[in-house]
């Protein structure tokens, strides 16, 4: 009896604590995404923020140039240590980066824990994926962001769907 009394009391506090606590703690994932750098004929777009910097591996960053030639629909930034942003020109010749770069300082709490790295995120911030850069990611990332696009945009044209069906029966 005296067990089940304490394990009570256990799962009383627990449940007290989750309650009072339960909006104090912002998820760790929420980035800041900027949508004015969005085209306005995206429909479902994908915010792609690429972690690097030019002491990261070459072979590493290979898929950069990938990410320079991806559809209007991926919205990408570049996120580089706040000393080599300030020679920006020597950045881009060494990594061939054409896409805005932008400091790390204000995304520090969101990177990843390994770099370089591209993280996927949602127009409402929430992270997708995060993907490592290795030797020979490019053709991988290449068909991983082919695959999810094309998921997110059924996803979409799903929602529109719905949305004119109830628009027309409420007409």
């Amino acid at each position: 009896m005296k067990n089940y009394v304490i394990g009570t009391l256990l799962v009383v506090i627990l449940v007290m604590v989750s309650i009072i606590y339960k909006n104090e703690v912002s998820p760790r994932n929420i980035f800041p995404v900027s949508k004015t750098e969005l085209a306005k004929d995206v429909d479902a777009p994908v915010f792609l923020y690429v972690f690097f910097s030019m002491n990261n591996c070459h072979k590493c960053q290979e898929f950069i140039s990938i990410l320079n030639k991806l559809p209007p629909h991926f919205v990408v930034n570049g996120i580089v240590p706040e000393d080599e942003l300030k020679d920006e020109k020597e950045l881009r010749a060494r990594t061939g980066a054409t896409f805005p770069l932008r400091s790390s300082q204000k995304y520090k709490k969101y990177g990843p824990y390994f770099s370089p790295a591209v993280v996927g995120v949602s127009p409402a911030g929430h992270v997708i994926f995060s993907i490592p850069g290795f030797p020979g990611a490019e053709e991988h990332l290449m068909v991983f962001l082919d695959a999810l696009y094309e998921k997110r945009f059924r996803e979409v044209s799903s929602k529109e769907i719905k949305e004119e069906k109830k628009h027309k029966n409420s007409e």
